[in-house]
């Protein structure tokens, strides 16, 4: 049985070191981080998961060959996601990348090296809650309604004015084709009290027409009768 001398053992362990991945994420100067935010590396065989430090950094030593998709999962901030590629001579290479994306469309290159260190972009706060708008004059004239409530209240005060200030022989001439206009035969056939005499009927001449008529009526009859 062949066992390795030491020599043998201590290059195959400065071999190991030299060779060995190192990833570090720096996040931006932000507020406080909740203690749950981490960073992971997902392939489709191996998944990495590295906890906040007390620097805002995340560190994945000794990378296994492979390609990556690192993405930073936080409460209240949302980050852009990274694609990391080891290969196997250890070195580190990392691009932006985007969802829904082929994979092989690579972004902007962040870096490359051994041990690499790049800082995560995109944070975004993330909104829970809605906020309640406050009250604006200008959102009343948003409303359809109200602009025509508006516009119907400036023709009523404006046309008396227009009206008055108009030509008089074109006054005359708008009131006589309004007078023979379609709409005016519709609205006295719709209204059978625009042609009562109001006037008349309290004067009494109504009641004095029909009196009269009564009475040639009743003459005959009591002729009749006599």
């Amino acid at each position: 049985m062949y066992l390795p001398t030491l020599p043998t053992l201590l290059s195959l362990i400065l071999l190991r070191t030299t060779l060995a991945a190192h990833l570090t994420l720096l996040l931006p100067s932000l507020p406080t981080l909740p203690s749950s935010t981490h960073a992971t590396l997902f392939t489709h065989n191996l998944t990495l998961t590295a906890p906040l430090r007390r620097s805002n950094t995340f560190a994945f030593p000794d990378l296994p060959s492979g390609s990556y998709l690192c993405e930073v999962f936080c409460r209240d901030y949302s980050f852009a996601p990274l694609r990391v590629d080891v290969d196997t001579h250890g070195k580190v290479e990392a691009w932006q990348t985007f969802r829904g994306n082929e994979w092989d469309n690579k972004g902007e290159r962040l870096g490359a090296g051994e041990k690499l260190v790049i800082e995560v972009r995109g944070a975004t706060q993330k909104g829970f809650y809605e906020s309640r708008g406050g009250f604006s004059p200008m959102s009343l004239l948003k409303n359809p309604m109200i602009l025509i409530a508006v516009l119907g209240m400036g023709m009523m005060v404006g046309l008396p004015y227009l009206m008055d200030n108009m030509d008089p022989d074109m006054k005359k001439e708008f009131e006589e084709s309004q007078k023979a206009g379609p709409l005016a035969g519709l609205t006295r056939s719709a209204n059978p009290m625009t042609d009562f005499d109001v006037a008349g009927w309290m004067a009494g001449s109504g009641s004095k027409s029909t009196s009269s008529g009564a009475d040639k009526g009743g003459g005959p009859k009591a002729r009749r009768r006599g």
